[in-house]
C-alpha cells in the first residue's frame, strides 16, 4: 500500500513537471483606444478617466456632461471621446519632451506626491483612501505624476515668454474694466442659532440693548462666532442669497429679523456699506499684468498644442468605445 501511494505521488510530481516545461499561453494583448505616433493608450487608462469623472473627484464639466452625472449608454461615446482628448494631449507631449531630453527627478515626483497626500488629508481622507477612490496603486499614480511633470516642464520651455508690455497691460485693464471694479459692498454680522425661539429671544434681547457681537460669541453656532459674527465686507453674489438679501435690506447699525435658511436661523446687523467705484490701473496694476501674463501663456500653450497634433499621427478605435463600463 505504501508502494502504490508512493507511485503515485511520484506521477503526479512528472505530470505537473511535464506541465511546468511546456510554455504558458500568452497572456492576451491589453486593447487599444488609440495610437499616437505608434504610442498605445490603454483602454483601460480612458476607463480609469470615465471612473475618476462618475465619482466627481473631477473637479470640471467634460463636454458638457457634469463630473458625477450618471449617463445615457447612448452618451457614453461622446463622454469618452471628451476624456481620450486631454489623454491623447499628454502622451503627444511626453515623447516631446523624452525627445527634448527633459528630465524628472524622483525629488520632484516625491513632492507631487506628498502634495496630494496634504490634500487628501486637508479633505479628511487617509492618501491610500484617495488612492482607491482613484483605482490607482501608489506606483501608478507617480508614473502618472511623472507624466504629468513632464509635459509641464516641456511645454513651460517652449512657450516661456516675455512679461507684458506696459502698452498690453493697459490695454488687458481696459478690455475687462467693468471686472475689476469694485462693486458695492456691506460689511456685516451674523448669530446663527438652532432654533426660531432662541433666535427670537435674542433679537428682544438686542432690541432692549444688548450688545449683538458679545451674544454671537456667547450663543452663535458658526465658525465666525469667535469673531463676534464679523462677516467681513462682501459683495452680492458671494455669500448664500439669504444673506444678502437680509444684509443689503439694512441701513448700517440696523439688525435684521429673524431670517431661516438650511443652517438655522439668524439675525444679521449691517456695520457699514460702500458703493461701487471704478479703480484706476494704478490699483490693479499688478494683478493685470499677472493676469495678462497668464493669459497670453494660455494662448501659446494652446497653438503650442495645435501645431504638435497638427504633426502627429494619432488613430483613434472607437470600437474599443463599447469595452468601456
Amino acid at each position: 500500500m505504501r508502494l502504490a501511494a508512493g507511485w503515485r505521488w511520484a506521477a503526479a510530481a512528472m505530470l505537473v513537471a511535464a506541465c511546468a516545461r511546456k510554455k504558458a499561453p500568452p497572456a492576451a494583448p491589453t486593447p487599444t483606444v488609440a495610437m499616437v505616433d505608434g504610442i498605445s493608450i490603454p483602454v483601460s487608462a480612458l476607463q480609469r478617466e470615465l471612473d475618476r469623472s462618475r465619482r466627481g473627484s473631477g473637479s470640471q464639466v467634460v463636454d458638457g456632461f457634469p463630473a458625477s452625472a450618471k449617463l445615457d449608454p447612448k452618451e457614453l461615446p461622446r463622454q469618452a471621446r471628451a476624456l481620450l482628448d486631454p489623454l491623447i494631449d499628454r502622451a503627444l507631449l511626453v515623447q516631446r519632451a523624452k525627445t527634448a531630453g527633459v528630465m524628472v527627478t524622483d525629488a520632484e515626483v516625491q513632492s507631487a506626491m506628498d502634495r496630494l497626500a496634504e490634500s487628501a488629508r486637508a479633505s479628511g481622507e487617509s492618501f491610500a483612501e484617495r488612492l482607491a477612490q482613484d483605482g490607482q496603486t501608489a506606483e501608478q499614480l507617480a508614473e502618472d505624476m511623472r507624466e504629468r511633470l513632464l509635459a509641464e516642464k516641456w511645454v513651460a520651455e517652449q512657450t516661456r515668454g516675455e512679461k507684458p508690455s506696459t502698452a498690453e497691460v493697459r490695454a488687458w485693464f481696459e478690455q475687462h474694466r467693468s471686472e475689476l471694479d469694485m462693486k458695492e459692498e456691506v460689511h456685516a454680522q451674523q448669530i446663527l442659532l438652532g432654533t426660531a425661539e432662541e433666535a427670537k429671544s435674542l433679537l428682544d434681547q438686542i432690541r432692549a440693548g444688548a450688545s449683538f457681537e458679545q451674544l454671537a460669541r456667547s450663543h452663535g453656532r458658526s465658525p465666525d462666532a469667535q469673531r463676534g459674527g464679523d462677516l467681513g465686507w462682501f459683495a452680492r453674489g458671494t455669500m448664500p442669497r439669504p444673506f444678502d438679501d437680509a444684509s443689503f435690506a439694512l441701513k448700517p447699525g440696523q439688525v435684521s429679523g429673524v431670517v431661516q435658511t438650511s443652517y438655522g436661523y439668524h439675525l444679521f446687523k449691517l456695520l457699514g456699506r460702500r458703493g461701487p467705484r471704478k479703480r484706476t490701473l494704478d490699483e490693479v496694476k499688478e494683478d493685470v499684468a499677472r493676469r495678462a501674463f497668464a493669459e497670453k501663456q494660455a494662448q501659446a500653450e494652446r497653438q503650442l498644442l495645435d501645431q504638435v497634433r497638427k504633426s502627429a499621427r494619432i488613430q483613434i478605435n472607437e470600437a474599443a468605445f463599447s469595452l468601456l463600463r
